[in-house]
């Protein structure tokens, strides 16, 4: 399977992500964006690439941590121009990794999810955010036999 280097995400604009961040107790702040898809398989990649740049609403509705790392709950996207469902395409759950601790990596945030040592309902309080879809290159570069343009 061809994967290609870099990720699709949901990237939080700067209101919003000034409402996430405002909720970030650890030392490292993540807060701007929901993660689609990581290393897609091209399939995906064309799929997702389609939607590059695309207006999304997206809701969350709890906050789930533990001692190393907290993170927003999305209960579900939306692209704002048709109201269609966005779905998280990697396996678990879509989340948007508020904080975390020096040294701890955001993607080992698995237990999180499944026991959370802190969980608090966030609906009542929380307006939706926004973001657009991007691809975000892990090097910046073109990889060898790449035709696709640098984004």
């Amino acid at each position: 399977m061809n994967m290609n280097n870099g990720y699709y995400a949901v990237v939080l604009n700067k209101k919003s992500y000034g409402v996430v961040k405002r909720k970030a107790t650890m030392d490292v702040k993540v807060s701007d964006h929901i993660t689609l898809a990581y290393k897609p398989d091209n399939k995906t990649f064309n799929k997702l690439n389609k939607l590059i740049d695309k207006k999304v609403d997206v809701y969350v509705d709890h906050i789930r941590a533990n001692k190393n790392i907290e993170a927003f709950w999305v209960s579900d996207m939306y692209l704002a121009e048709t109201y269609k469902k966005l779905k998280r395409i990697d396996k678990g759950p879509a989340h948007i990794t508020i904080s975390h601790k020096k040294d701890f990596k955001p993607g080992d945030a698995k237990t999180m999810f499944k026991r959370p040592s802190y969980k608090q309902n966030v609906q009542a309080e929380m307006d939706y955010l926004q973001g657009k879809v991007k691809w975000i290159s892990f090097n910046n570069k073109k990889e060898k036999n790449d035709n696709r343009p640098i984004r």
